[in-house]
């Protein structure tokens, strides 16, 4: 660790783009396998029917920002989209979020993603199982986007929300942001840490809920009166009987709320989730869908496996839980792909990168086969 802060002092010396391009590479996303082109878009939804508990003005709605891959058609009509977008509004709180400065990690804007913008629907794509998507503390709805291209390339809709006042940025279509709200600063005592904890995951599972809730009403052809989703033939060719979840971190929490609460869910992928804020009676009362845990070797509080025993000890299926040796906290997310940096400054742990990407996507996409069902594999035109 001594090393790379002298590599800090040593590039904050030199402040100079090109060099850090050079020293401290970020890579492009790896592309998906696939038969499929990936497709996206990014919206913001509005529900009508809840207040914005994190903001003081009791006229303020729940919003959030949700980005939704899917099999398309390959196109050269635009650029793959930017693992960051609108770098300019996004990258002083991304450097805050990452405890890092800003000059060190500002042209991880140049990143690419395989996911091209509005593309068009692959024509053979039909009766598509539906993964949503909930990232971690300060994290963001993009952070897995390995596993979201990955599934969209096999046939699969994923569809994933900026937890507003969560995530470490929110930026809303209309120009305003949420700003990140969700520290543990100040949390000393037991009954503070449910008083903040408890909310902050009711809201994040209600965000799930909502979701599907106005996929559903695009589908039938409803007014969902909370919010009208923009005319898109996807979600016709969605299959709601079919849906999953998958979160890392307190996304993992949201995941196995969303999964013990709404009869939708057919199974969850738990990505190191955060164990802790999960409440005592879902802990008592176990799962029973079906759950796939994967996870570091160890947690800095223990508590949150010894949690994890006990859901598993509870459940009426069986939890599969694999505990990865050699991994860390952040393994579970894009960044060892992004740069070698991570392993320098401990943001990742001693796997290969290419390894943990192969373990992760294929689990994972074992797991929604067996448990959402497989997706069709059409051919790229």
């Amino acid at each position: 660790m001594r090393v790379a802060f002298i590599l800090l002092a040593v590039l904050a010396t030199f402040g100079c783009s090109s060099v850090l391009r050079t020293t401290l590479p970020f890579n492009d996303l790896p592309a998906p396998e696939g038969p499929y082109a990936v497709g996206t878009r990014v919206e913001t939804w509005q529900d009508a029917s809840r207040s914005e508990d994190f903001t003081d003005d009791p006229d303020d709605l729940r919003r959030i920002v949700v980005q939704y891959w899917y099999p398309s058609l390959p196109t050269k009509v635009s650029a793959p989209l930017a693992y960051i977008t609108e770098p300019d509004v996004r990258m002083p709180a991304f450097a805050k979020s990452m405890g890092l400065p800003k000059f060190l990690v500002n042209h991880i804007r140049d990143v690419q993603t395989h996911s091209l913008p509005s593309a068009a629907l692959h024509p053979d794509a039909d009766n598509l199982p539906l993964i949503v998507f909930s990232h971690g503390l300060g994290g963001m709805k993009t952070q897995n986007s390995i596993q979201a291209e990955e599934l969209a390339s096999r046939g699969y809709v994923v569809i994933a929300a900026d937890h507003a006042f969560d995530a470490f940025l929110t930026l809303f279509d209309d120009g305003t942001t949420a700003d990140y709200r969700s520290s543990g600063r100040g949390i000393t005592t037991e009954e503070e840490f449910w008083a903040a904890r408890g909310p902050q995951l009711a809201t994040r599972t209600a965000d799930v809920a909502f979701m599907l809730d106005v996929i559903a009403a695009a589908q039938t052809g409803g007014e969902d009166e909370r919010q009208t989703a923009r005319p898109n033939p996807l979600w016709q060719r969605v299959d709601l009987s079919r849906i999953g979840v998958f979160g890392h971190s307190f996304g993992g929490a949201t995941s196995i709320m969303a999964l013990d609460s709404d009869p939708r869910i057919r199974a969850a992928v738990v990505l190191d989730g955060w164990m802790v804020p999960v409440p005592e009676p879902v802990i008592d009362r176990g799962a029973a869908k079906p759950v796939l845990y994967l996870g570091q070797e160890s947690w800095g509080e223990p508590l949150n496996y010894e949690k994890l025993s006990r859901f598993e000890t509870n459940s009426a299926v069986p939890v599969q839980t694999e505990i990865l040796t050699g991994t860390k906290h952040m393994d579970f997310a894009d960044s060892p792909h992004l740069s070698t940096f991570a392993k320098r400054v401990g943001f990742a742990g001693s796997v290969p990168a290419e390894q943990l990407r192969a373990k992760l996507n294929t689990d994972i996409l074992r797991f929604f086969a067996d448990h959402v069902g497989a997706a069709s594999a059409g051919q790229q035109d």
